[in-house]
């Protein structure tokens, strides 16, 4: 299995944050942070990114 570019980790009690696997950053893309999402959300829009092969913002990453 190939290592993906991001994944899933908790951020809270039930809430779930997307991070850089590279950085170990939450991601930040056109601003907005991924994080704060329910587990639902954040298992799908992390496939999605990891399929779309989308680039974080370097300059803003958390």
């Amino acid at each position: 299995m190939a290592k993906t570019r991001f994944d899933i980790r908790k951020d809270g009690e039930f809430t779930w944050e997307i991070f850089d696997t590279a950085t170990g950053r939450t991601v930040v893309i056109d601003g907005k942070r991924y994080c704060d999402l329910p587990l639902d959300s954040a298992d799908v829009m992390v496939d999605l990114m990891n399929s779309e092969g989308m680039e974080p913002d370097e300059e803003r990453l958390h």
